[in-house]
């Protein structure tokens, strides 16, 4: 009881002095005003998708790597060319651990090798550099930092095959850049590491691992690797 008497005595006090501590009637529009306005930048920055758009696109994106004109045209009547060896796709076979694995493959006659590469002319100066027969390969587009890419080069590899199955794909290729100040993008606005390694990657097994259930004892080799090439760390 006595806690409760006290409490209504404070109250009343609380009461009878709360004039003292309001603002006065000028101050109160003012702040009224204020808050009013702040709404309404609120609601026109959430509201205006034009703005917000603006706002996202301030940042200068680098160039696309790959246009819709630097798709190739299918090369057809692989089947001819494969023969009864076995068709093997390597990503990223123009350097390093990727093209010494095609010279390797090749070289034992029992592969048609599939350099599935970002510069094609670089690709086939390679191969001829290093000694891989002739007919045991062929140098195809794919960049791996555009999905629409990847799309076009399993295109282009099936219209090659034609209804032969793929026997081998070794997911080698990768981009490995620790030391760069800022981070790089591929043209879907991925970071460049995740972009090219993995989801570049990903969408190619899943685009050829129907075709690859096919065959039998078909082999998907994905390449985890930084000290096979020469731009490591301390190199």
């Amino acid at each position: 009881m006595v806690r409760f008497i006290s409490f209504v005595a404070a109250a009343a006090y609380l009461a009878s002095t709360s004039e003292a501590f309001a603002p006065a009637p000028s101050q109160v529009r003012s702040q009224r005003l204020t808050s009013n306005q702040n709404n309404v930048q609120n609601n026109i920055v959430t509201s205006s998708p034009t703005l917000l758009s603006d706002m996202l696109t301030q940042t200068e994106l680098p160039a696309k790597i790959y246009l819709p004109t630097d798709k190739e045209s299918a090369k057809v009547l692989g089947g001819i060319k494969i023969g009864s060896r076995k068709l093997t796709v390597i990503t990223g076979a123009s350097s390093g651990l990727g093209l010494n694995c095609a010279v390797a493959l090749a070289k034992t006659g029992r592969h048609f090798i599939v350099m599935a590469v970002r510069d094609v002319e670089k690709g086939k100066q390679v191969a001829q550099e290093m000694g891989i027969p002739e007919n045991s390969y062929v140098v195809m587009k794919l960049e791996l930092g555009n999905l629409q890419s990847v799309k076009d080069f399993v295109f282009n590899l099936k219209a090659f095959k034609s209804a032969r199955p793929l026997d081998n794909l070794i997911c080698n290729a990768a981009v490995y850049k620790p030391t760069d100040p800022e981070p790089a993008w591929t043209d879907d606005g991925f970071e460049q590491s995740m972009g090219i390694n993995h989801f570049g990657h990903f969408l190619l097994t899943n685009l050829l691992v129907d075709d690859m259930a096919k065959c039998k004892d078909a082999r998907m080799c994905i390449v985890g690797s930084i000290t096979g090439n020469t731009n490591t760390v301390g190199e």
